[in-house]
């Protein structure tokens, strides 16, 4: 008989396993994005601070993960400050699999949904696609050139894990979550200019980050740990006190 995982439901085969989950040689596309800044600060959460009008647009495959089974993802990534850290925030976040979704937003608060991931790449190109509720609401691609692309501080991740009431309107949780990746190494990198393209949805209003000034891509090979986190504050806790 399996033995249960009692911080995860259902008591008899959890929907997935504890953490550390190791992820082999995944693939991502980042596009690097100037946008407005009123436009960027509606996507992050009250108390976070704006720091930078330059964001990330990804998409990533994981073919490869000791933990989880493979699933693929996209989102966007804000810099951000919250109090005296700096770090960044993930504003959206899209899975394909039930078990990324759910264990994403549980454990460490990332504000994922499920969608139809679409990733392409070839000889000097990769492309990656979100689709939701019928809109391509993340488009992306990215022609390898030699450029020079300079990110933005993305890390660490800086997230609210929230839970709501049973019993009424309200929360029994509301965290910030520190998150950082460890062991994180880099086996392939490539720059290229880059194209956005997105459609409007009235369930995920990414499209209102537009319209922006495109500065380039980077497509990275690689591999990284996604362990625990770090509560930085629990606000429900601190109104009981």
């Amino acid at each position: 008989m399996l033995k249960p995982e009692y911080t995860i439901l259902p008591d008899y085969a959890p929907l997935y396993p504890q953490v550390p989950y190791h992820y082999k040689n995944y693939e991502k596309i980042s596009v690097y994005c100037r946008g407005n800044r009123e436009a960027i600060e509606r996507f992050l959460p009250k108390d976070f601070e704006f720091v930078s009008d330059i964001f990330e647009i990804f998409v990533l495959k994981n073919e490869v993960i000791e933990g989880l089974d493979p699933y693929s993802e996209g989102g966007i990534v804000i810099p951000c400050k919250y109090k005296d850290i700096v770090g960044a925030y993930m504003a959206y976040e899209y899975v394909d699999t039930d078990e990324a979704l759910c264990a994403g937003r549980e454990i460490w608060g990332y504000p994922k949904k499920l969608a139809e991931v679409e990733f392409k790449r070839e000889e000097g190109y990769a492309q990656g696609k979100i689709i939701r509720k019928g809109k391509s609401i993340i488009d992306i691609a990215l022609t390898f050139e030699d450029v020079e692309v300079n990110p933005p501080n993305l890390f660490p991740r800086l997230q609210v894990k929230r839970m709501p009431r049973a019993d009424k309107y309200g929360m029994d949780m509301d965290q910030v979550i520190l998150n950082e990746f460890v062991d994180s190494v880099i086996h392939t990198r490539q720059t290229g200019t880059a194209k956005v393209n997105w459609e409007y949805s009235s369930y995920d209003p990414i499209a209102e980050l537009g319209p922006v000034e495109v500065l380039g891509g980077v497509f990275v090979i690689g591999d990284f740990t996604l362990t625990y986190g770090k509560i930085i504050e629990d606000k429900v806790q601190a109104v009981a006190k």
